[in-house]
């Protein structure tokens, strides 16, 4: 029998590893090859590489910043991917230096003119030893400015006549706006009028005896009385708000424009019909805030005679279309306090004799005040602090230690001029 030759078991897992490790090395290859069989011949993707430099005319240098460039890039249609490289060269090799010394050098700086400022360097070497600051004073800060701000004070509630003068308003104090009251700004003209508060913007206003108003929401202006006064005079004390064209308004509008009225001072919400509780007050306290006070009172409008303290303001009984009754009652004061689900309280100035509370349909055309118990702001102005005294040091010795470590900078003395007043805010 012929004998042929074989592979041992060793020989044979010997080629297997070089086999297998031949094949690792292939792998890459293999694989490109294979994701590039799989790629579709109908990729229409391209790529294109912008360069930028400082001869591009798209590019230009920054001032503020050295060898830096600023460049402008369209991206074009279509195109879904950018990547940018910045590419910069290396700094240069740092030139060798030779320290020199300097002995008994003396650095003097002095300033004697007040807006001016002067400087004067001395750059550390290696070399250097037994550096000292003998005396160093800084110049004073210059004073703070006065500031105003706005801010609220005592809760916001108005405390003096001052507080309600912005606003044409009477200050009426606690004791006099009914059980458990607070001291209150009135307004001393109808919602509407000149000087009065303004009427809101969802408000319909219509002229009186020209046109009809439908809405809930209704002010009529113009004459709104026939029988009245335009003025009058009591005990010294005047008023020419006239009786005779109060704007009125059904009790929808009256408390929307109250509620929306935002003079300089407060905000909208911050104004509001008066309670029944407070007109309550007003009732025994007639005289003490409106009557024969002329325009320093509320100034209500009387529905029967000004012999009483009051210009006179009977109403029209044709001339507030639309208004229950299609008529005007200036003398008539709407309250913000509802009387069950579909009546208000209402007060009236009469002969003298403020009374109420009526319940009243609130499409009625009454006169409208707005009041104010909180959201008062005040003004405030502080003056400026006064300047800050300036720093001193004296024989300060910079360690040796920091000026043989050769990590360089220099002594730079400063003296800054005096700082100027500051502005006011």
């Amino acid at each position: 029998m012929r004998k042929q030759k074989g592979f041992t078991l060793a020989e044979l897992l010997v080629t297997t590893i070089i086999v297998a490790f031949v094949l690792t090395l292939f792998a890459p290859i293999i694989t490109k090859r294979a994701l590039e069989n799989m790629k579709t011949t109908s990729s229409t993707r391209n790529s294109k590489l912008y360069i930028y430099d400082e001869l591009n005319p798209l590019c230009e240098k920054i001032p503020s910043i050295p060898d830096t460039l600023k460049c402008k890039f369209t991206v074009p249609s279509g195109v879904s991917k950018i990547s940018a490289i910045a590419v910069s060269g290396g700094g240069g090799g740092a030139g060798a230096t030779y320290p020199t010394l300097q002995n008994g050098v003396k650095l003097t700086v002095a300033n004697t003119t007040a807006k001016t400022s002067k400087t004067q360097e001395l750059t550390i070497t290696s070399g250097m030893s037994n550096v000292t600051v003998n005396e160093l004073i800084g110049s004073g800060a210059g004073g703070g400015g006065a500031s105003w701000s706005n801010t609220s004070s005592s809760g916001g509630a108005p405390q003096s006549q001052a507080d309600c003068d912005p606003f044409n308003a009477l200050f009426i104090p606690a004791k006099y706006n009914g059980t458990g009251g607070k001291n209150l700004c009135v307004t001393k003209y109808n919602v509407g009028d000149t000087n009065g508060p303004d009427i809101a913007s969802s408000v319909k206003t219509v002229n009186a005896g020209g046109a009809t108003c439908s809405a809930n929401e209704c002010c009529w202006r113009g004459t709104t009385s026939e029988n009245c006064t335009a003025s009058g005079s009591w005990s010294g004390h005047t008023t020419s708000y006239s009786g005779c064209t109060r704007t009125v308004c059904t009790w929808y509008a009256a408390n929307s424009s109250c509620q929306a009225w935002a003079p300089s001072g407060t905000s909208a919400g911050d104004w509001r019909l008066p309670t029944s509780d407070e007109m309550k007050g007003w009732v025994d306290n007639i005289k003490k805030v409106s009557t024969y006070l002329g325009g320093h009172g509320l100034q209500l409008c009387d529905y029967s005679s000004p012999s009483y303290g009051s210009v006179r303001c009977n109403g029209s009984y044709i001339r507030c279309d639309g208004a229950d009754y299609d008529s005007c009652f200036p003398c008539q004061v709407w309250s913000a306090t509802p009387n069950g689900r579909y009546y208000y309280y209402a007060y009236s100035l009469d002969s003298g004799s403020f009374s109420g509370p009526a319940s009243c349909y609130p499409r009625l055309a009454f006169s409208a005040r707005c009041v104010l118990e909180s959201g008062l702001s005040s003004n405030t102005v502080s003056s400026g602090g006064g300047g800050g005294a300036g720093a001193y040091i004296k024989n300060y010795q910079i360690p040796n230690d920091v000026i043989s470590s050769n990590i360089g900078g220099k002594i730079k003395l400063f003296s800054a001029a005096g700082g100027s007043g500051g502005n006011s805010a």
